[in-house]
């Protein structure tokens, strides 16, 4: 058993450094290669924490689409900070919730509205609240006009918020 043991490890060991020693010896092209990769390689393309809306907020019209995560073409002035969103629905139908947020704005004309995929929910929510106490009135003002479920949902939202849609 104890010489089992022993084999593995060595084995291990072996297996380990023989993929240095390849990478050691990679060819010119390679490492040409590889520095053309890391030279327009932009880690904020790849941060989920970038997005307001954590993988995705469908949108429509002139809303900005933030799907993709960051927006390399946002100004500073549209940075994201931490702060609070509405959720006013959640549904495993797309068209329910398609359905809910035209009501939503209906009632709400001027509010900014996400919907939301984290398989199998779509999860319609609204605004871009600095502060949880706005959150909280908005929700009690979505729950007097019928959205019963509404609650009070932390997310990265727009530091300042563009104009509301028309």
């Amino acid at each position: 058993m104890k010489t089992a043991i022993t084999l593995l490890a060595a084995g291990f060991i072996a297996g380990c450094s023989g993929g240095q020693q390849a990478a050691r010896d990679g060819s010119a092209e390679s490492a040409e290669e590889l520095h053309r990769y890391e030279s327009d390689f932009r880690p904020s393309d790849h941060d989920p924490d970038r997005s307001p809306a954590h993988g995705g907020a469908a949108t429509n019209g002139s809303r900005p689409d933030t799907s993709a995560g960051y927006d390399p073409s946002l100004s500073a002035d549209e940075e994201y900070v931490q702060g609070f969103r509405v959720q006013l629905f959640s549904t495993t139908s797309i068209d329910a919730a398609k359905a809910k947020r035209a009501e939503a704005e209906s009632y709400f004309p001027g509010e900014w509205f996400y919907m939301q995929y984290d398989p199998p929910t779509y999860k319609l929510r609204a605004g871009n609240f600095r502060q949880r106490f706005e959150a909280d009135r908005f929700a009690r003002l979505a729950a007097e006009k019928g959205f019963t479920d509404a609650w009070t949902v932390p997310e990265k939202v727009f530091k300042r918020s563009p104009s509301p849609p028309r």
